[in-house]
């Protein structure tokens, strides 16, 4: 009783995020969510698997075990996809689903000898390769299963790499996109996604680990099955948390630029040439970029956009980006971020009466977590220590 319990806990919290995503999936209608559910359907049956396996439901090993190695190399490539999604446009995702071949084969090649073995095949290799890892007493296809089962363990392992590698950066790319676009970013940046991303791989590489050895020492002691079984848990459920809570995507930060499909938008990027859009110089357009900023004293809207600025400017948001990062050697946040904070600064000495949260707000932070944080960032020590609290 304890065992299967215990073995089921990812599969019941895969199987939770699972119906919250379905739900907002229908309200939402956002892809990214849809995407992290089709990503959690397939957790859901991993953890499924390792139900079967520790439970020792034999009667349904052979089904089990086919879906157990097609999810087991499916789960990485959908949660790289769900990430290209948040990250990057729909215009750069036609292959995305090729990633899933390995999965599809795997399925498909464990499948089709579990069908050809006999049953005393099927009972032998159950019990020598699958609850005690012994592979040199396995013949004929029961010797092939398990070269199967081996070969998709090494393709698991060898996914781990690229897919931390690419994931980190597209999420540097997306994070730097939103940061030369937008002066609050704290709802749009995605902080805890890359932390599971580390979680996701570090746990990944532990369960690698106890592929290499077997999965049959987790069977013989309750403890030992209980501490992957709670890192599991911890890790689909902050996985899908993160998820559950991220609103904001690379559509949003497009839908807010104007820019649609290549070949086909006609945002004021494409009109950079036209006549009377271009600065003299960037150096001239750099001057004129501050004055504007300071004259109408921007960075006290909240949400401020870089488009916003380059409007007043009659020019566009590349050159305006451009000119920030290549002459100013800064972001539209970090530019306007840095204006704010010397303004509530001065709120601060002048008006010594205001709460922490007023001087935000008029200081056109869009929350006060937002204002401590900018604050600490470039004052070096939070806001109390300049203005304790009345």
């Amino acid at each position: 009783m304890y065992v299967s319990l215990i073995s089921s806990m990812p599969m019941f919290v895969c199987a939770f995020w699972s119906v919250l995503l379905l739900l907002d999936a229908i309200s939402t209608r956002q892809p990214a969510k849809r995407l992290l559910l089709t990503y959690m359907v397939a957790a859901t049956l991993l953890y499924a698997g390792h139900y079967v396996f520790f439970s020792r439901i034999t009667s349904v090993q052979p089904v089990a075990d086919t879906v157990y190695c097609t999810v087991n190399l499916a789960v990485f490539p959908l949660y790289y996809i769900y990430l290209k999604e948040l990250t990057e446009p729909e215009w750069n995702h036609r292959w995305r689903w090729l990633l899933l071949v390995p999965a599809a084969l795997a399925g498909l090649t464990v499948g089709l000898l579990y069908a050809l073995m006999s049953p005393e095949e099927t009972t032998q290799f159950i019990d020598e390769y699958l609850y005690h890892n012994r592979f040199s007493t396995l013949s004929g296809l029961g010797w092939w299963q398990a070269a199967v089962h081996c070969t998709v363990k090494t393709v698991f392992a060898l996914m781990i790499p690229p897919i931390l590698l690419m994931g980190f950066s597209k999420i540097r790319r997306y994070e730097q996109a939103v940061e030369q676009n937008y002066a609050d970013t704290d709802d749009k940046r995605l902080p805890l996604v890359k932390a599971v991303l580390v979680l996701f791989v570090a746990t990944s590489l532990l369960s690698f680990g106890a592929n290499l050895t077997g999965r049959h020492p987790f069977t013989s002691s309750l403890w030992l099955l209980l501490v992957p079984a709670l890192l599991f848990s911890t890790l689909q459920f902050l996985l899908g948390y993160a998820g559950y809570r991220q609103q904001f995507t690379i559509r949003d930060l497009l839908s807010d630029m104007g820019i649609t499909a290549p070949g086909t938008r006609q945002e004021d990027d494409e009109r950079g040439d036209d006549e009377g859009t271009q600065p003299a110089t960037l150096a001239e357009l750099a001057q004129q970029i501050t004055d504007i900023v300071n004259r109408h004293q921007l960075y006290l809207q909240p949400n401020l956009k870089i488009t916003d600025v380059a409007a007043l400017l009659h020019t566009n948001r590349t050159y305006v980006s451009r000119v920030l990062k290549e002459d100013m050697g800064t972001t539209f946040a970090d530019f306007i971020n840095r204006q704010r904070i010397d303004y509530a600064s001065k709120l601060m000495e002048q008006q010594s009466e205001l709460g922490a949260s007023e001087v935000a707000r008029q200081s056109g932070f869009s929350s006060q977590s937002s204002f401590y944080r900018n604050y600490k960032l470039y004052k070096g020590h939070p806001p109390k220590e300049d203005h304790p609290t009345p």
